[in-house]
């Protein structure tokens, strides 16, 4: 961020304090997000970094905590889409390009949970986790935005390019989906019926009820 600067000292001051206010949150929400650290440090950084950049655009009178929702949950949007077109075109096979910021990185995910993981799974059922996990990304981010962080629909409709009755409808089909599939779970359960085994812990965000 020292490369880019600001119009006036105040202005320095000001985004510095509202970043130590929000920073907490914003990581919060771009771990939720991306299901693991690396990709949620990467995500807050450069939403800070865009925000600083962009800050003469801030509307001072609206909270700075949904402008900067917005600019990280458009990051993780672009990130998904970025990711998608590389593994349409990359072979699991192929050499990896080391001095290519282009070319697929495939990493084995460690096993080990780390703090943020502990605290979410703290807060959930094993069914809910099951549930989230077989979301689409893009149901996923409408839960998280509209369910966990209470983003109004307006605001998710912008991020997601989508008109607010678009928005309305396919939250009403996600969450008609997770009871549907929180129910078979909780079926097979009380029927004492074998359940598949299933991972667990990349993304779970809402209590079972």
């Amino acid at each position: 961020m020292s490369t880019v600067e600001l119009r006036t000292d105040g202005q320095q001051e000001r985004f510095n304090a509202l970043m130590q206010s929000t920073y907490r949150k914003v990581y919060n929400m771009a771990f939720r997000l991306a299901g693991n650290r690396s990709d949620a440090e990467d995500l807050t950084q450069e939403a800070y970094y865009r925000a600083f950049r962009s800050f003469q655009d801030y509307e001072g009178d609206k909270p700075f905590e949904n402008w900067i929702f917005r600019i990280v949950t458009r990051l993780f949007l672009d990130l998904l889409r970025n990711r998608r077109r590389r593994v349409q075109t990359v072979s699991y096979d192929a050499p990896l390009n080391a001095g290519n910021d282009d070319v697929v990185h495939f990493e084995v995910a460690d096993s080990a949970p780390i703090a943020d993981q502990i605290l979410v799974n703290q807060t959930l059922s094993e069914d809910m986790h099951a549930v989230m996990e077989s979301l689409t990304e893009e149901q996923r981010t409408l839960i998280i935005l509209a369910d966990v962080e209470g983003m109004p629909y307006k605001d998710i409709s912008e991020i997601m390019g989508k008109p607010v009755g678009t928005i309305r409808s396919r939250l009403h089909r996600t969450h008609k989906l997770m009871r549907q599939r929180l129910e078979a779970l909780r079926s097979i359960k009380e029927g004492k019926t074998a359940a598949p085994t299933r991972k667990f812990g990349k993304m779970g965000l809402l209590a079972s009820s």
